[in-house]
């Protein structure tokens, strides 16, 4: 499960569970964030796409280390 949290006071973690609070996941940037949401989304649509059979094309982009997702495109049924 996958939940958005925005909150710039990180004080307030302390009020959230202490299982919970081993997940999070804290950002610099709030485009940082934006990014990383568009990746997670993507990589849904690529594990349903192939779930479902179809053939995709993923684009992967490659970093100082880190990869990501740039862009997917569906070109039909297997």
């Amino acid at each position: 499960m996958e939940m958005v949290f925005c909150d710039q006071d990180e004080k307030n973690r302390a009020h959230i569970s202490k299982w919970l609070r081993l997940s999070i996941r804290m950002y610099g940037s709030f485009e940082k964030s934006l990014d990383e949401l568009r990746s997670f989304f993507r990589e849904v649509k690529i594990k349903d796409g192939f779930a479902e059979g179809k053939d995709l094309v993923v684009s992967v982009m490659s970093a100082m280390g880190e990869e990501q997702i740039c862009a997917l495109k569906d070109i039909g049924p297997k």
